[in-house]
């Protein structure tokens, strides 16, 4: 199984992040409402958006003390020992409790076997994955210096079952929640192929909870929630998504009872 994984992803390209820094216990500041309150965890984020620095800004503007980094990435960085990993190997996910993607690059064979191993092993993935991405906004949709404009994960959730189906959807709200979704996706089970992971479908298949050995995986048709923009409007579409994304990192990141 672990060779169809690999092969199912062997010509999908790479793109590097840069490694993040995390401050001391006393010198944390006051984590963002988009994250819960918990005990200091070790925690991986990768993203093929400008998570890190914010949109359109480069080394030269971050030496200018233009860095602008989005609200998950600066709360986590705050609260947590959070690093930014250029590639997802064995290493990289050493002694981590959550691995978080948000419509990450193209994942190697070599990287998709490690996170697979990761969750089996017991670990937590929280995983943003978009067939139409709309933002950043000030690139265009064929701008090599923009992230993924359709996720590429495809592999990994075959390889446990499932699909990420492109719903042609403007936009939608969850329930009564008021979380707004903008060009989401589903996911459906693969008919004839159950994988090897015991996934259950909510929100009108907009998210995906699976069981993976003795780890368990959140994943989401959509990372347009995440938009600063969106997020920034805290009368409303701002504040259903900043909590939604609270509940989903709190699923992963307390302890099993019992």
């Amino acid at each position: 199984m672990r060779t169809a994984l690999a092969l199912a992803a062997a010509a999908l390209a790479a793109v590097a992040c840069v490694p993040a820094a995390s401050e001391p216990p006393d010198q944390r500041a006051d984590p963002s409402p988009i994250i819960p309150s918990m005990p200091r965890q070790k925690i991986a984020l990768m993203s093929s958006l400008p998570l890190v620095y914010g949109a359109g800004v480069d080394m030269a503007g971050v030496i200018a003390g233009k860095a602008d980094p989005h609200p998950l990435h600066a709360a986590l960085a705050a609260a947590h020992d959070l690093a930014v990993p250029d590639a997802l190997d064995a290493a990289a996910l050493k002694d981590m409790r959550l691995v978080i993607l948000v419509q990450p690059r193209a994942l190697d064979p070599g990287e998709l076997v490690a996170l697979d191993d990761f969750v089996r092993a017991g670990g937590r993935l929280l995983l943003f994955a978009d067939p139409q991405l709309d933002w950043p906004h000030e690139l265009g949709l064929a701008d090599p210096r923009g992230p993924l404009r359709t996720s590429l994960i495809s592999p990994l959730l075959r390889h446990w079952g499932l699909e990420l189906q492109n719903t042609g959807i403007e936009s939608v709200r969850l329930g009564k929640s008021r979380v707004l979704l903008v060009h989401p996706g589903q996911f459906g089970v693969l008919q004839g192929k159950s994988g090897d992971g015991s996934c259950r479908l909510a929100f009108d298949a907009s998210v995906a909870r699976c069981a993976i050995g003795r780890g368990r995986a959140v994943m989401v048709a959509d990372a347009d929630l995440l938009d600063p923009e969106i997020l920034a409007n805290r009368a409303d579409s701002g504040s259903a998504n900043q909590q939604f994304i609270h509940r989903l990192l709190l699923e992963l990141m307390q302890e099993e009872s019992g």
